[in-house]
């Protein structure tokens, strides 16, 4: 158990445990307990309608299915081996949804994340994963900052925040969150904090925790932090970017190697296998109905399905090893934003690689050029597919996809498709400022 973990005589002790866990349509939904009754958080578990699965993004609506209605009743249990502290009183810690005969349920994230991850281990891979967190400080209501001295990566964005960067950094330390730097990011009152990789499940828990210290401190001092996609419809869009290292017995399989850039076999055949699912996986990497507004061409949001070395307009970003990578080479994945679900995100990435190497897929040719440079002939004939801004069809080819099915299963997929649905079907022809205005705290903690 990790240290925090709450303690004392019964009925005195004043921790309060907060158990979350995040739902389709990325929505982090939680629960609170004291004491007395983190054992029973722990196991049993403490009851939740399957309708958490289904609850929207504009938080309002339920999207239903043929699974998931009113009757019913689950499980979440906490994982008592994650938990952190978040202060004196509260700590946290990461739960998982099981049906009553204790049996996981196939919908939940962070369970099909950890399958997919004992899945990879069956075969002799083992996965570290980082996460980048981009995002926006507003007023309390959304409301944009005042930014007359913010210059993209400005040492100004830093000053004018001070007291908040100081406090975050801070209180992620004694959380546990390894962050490995936080900096003002391009967009006015725009920050992003990376985050140190650690195991898939380990280090999505990791966003979530973040997540919620950035809520904690932003609200200390009268904000609130935007997750949105696109929090304003003139700014730029945020990202969450992941980056991936795979190994083979402890053997990195993206560098020692004959290939480009000193892959392995492996290495190359799973970063084919991210470029050729990348249309498949955009609904679940970023399949919210604001993520359109982002997934564009000049965002750095990869919008195009092909891989590139320390290309930031390639969908899939391979980092070479040397001495300024001391942790080795990594592949970046930059199509995902923070409208996904991390868990979810995950699985179909690791699911994606896995699948390319067991298939031996051909590594594509590298971009090596802003593939937004290149014309449609020049695109059709390198075989690079544009992503889509059009969010229903997005959905459809999610639903649609066997790939993403067989990673993450019917039950998930069915769920994701419903929520992301019913967002495209109940703001269909919204303008970019409503939409923005609309969702810009929809997942904000």
């Amino acid at each position: 158990m990790q240290s925090g973990a709450p303690g004392g005589t019964k009925g005195t002790d004043p921790t309060v445990l907060l158990g979350t866990i995040v739902n389709p349509a990325g929505l982090i939904l939680a629960k609170t307990v004291p004491q007395v009754r983190v054992p029973a958080f722990a196991s049993p578990g403490l009851g939740a309608s399957p309708t958490w699965h289904a609850f929207a993004a504009d938080q309002v609506g339920i999207a239903f299915t043929d699974a998931i209605g009113v009757v019913g009743d689950q499980r979440i249990r906490v994982d008592l081996e994650a938990m952190h502290t978040l202060d004196a009183t509260l700590v946290w810690a990461p739960g998982e949804f099981f049906d009553q005969a204790g049996a996981p349920v196939p919908q939940c994230a962070r369970g099909t994340l950890r399958r997919v991850v004992d899945s990879l281990g069956r075969t002799g891979l083992r996965a570290m994963v980082g996460h980048e967190l981009e995002f926006m400080l507003t007023g309390p209501e959304g409301q944009q900052l005042p930014a007359h001295l913010w210059a993209q990566y400005g040492a100004a964005g830093v000053l004018e925040h001070e007291q908040f960067v100081r406090e975050v950094l801070a209180d992620c330390h004694a959380a546990g969150v390894g962050v490995e730097q936080f900096h003002p990011e391009y967009g006015r009152s725009q920050f992003e904090l990376s985050i140190e990789p650690r195991d898939p499940v380990a280090a999505a828990d990791q966003v979530v925790l973040a997540r919620i210290v950035l809520g904690r401190v932003a609200r200390r001092h009268g904000l609130r932090v935007s997750f949105s996609p696109k929090p304003f419809a003139d700014g730029v869009g945020c990202g969450a970017h992941q980056h991936i290292s795979l190994m083979q017995d402890d053997q990195p399989l993206f560098s020692g190697g004959p290939g480009p850039t000193g892959l392995r076999a492996l290495g190359a055949n799973a970063i084919a296998g991210l470029v050729d699912a990348m249309v498949d996986l955009q609904g679940v990497l970023s399949g919210s109905v604001v993520s359109g507004l982002r997934m564009l061409p000049g965002q750095w949001a990869g919008a195009f399905a092909c891989w590139g070395v320390e290309n930031r307009e390639a969908a899939v970003r391979l980092i070479r090893s040397g001495p300024a990578t001391p942790r080795g080479a990594n592949v970046e994945v930059k199509a995902i934003d923070p409208s996904a679900n991390v868990y979810f995100a995950t699985a179909a990435i690791l699911g994606a690689a896995a699948l390319g190497i067991a298939l031996e897929m051909p590594l594509p040719p590298e971009v090596t050029v802003d593939p937004a440079t290149l014309t449609d002939q020049q695109r059709a004939e390198a075989d690079i597919a544009p992503l889509s801004a059009d969010q229903r069809a997005i959905v459809d080819t999610l639903d649609a996809s066997t790939t993403v099915r067989a990673i993450l299963g019917d039950p998930a997929v069915d769920a994701l498709v419903a929520v992301r649905g019913y967002e495209v079907d109940n703001f269909p022809d919204h303008t970019a400022d409503t939409l923005t205005e609309r969702f810009r705290l929809a997942w904000s903690v």
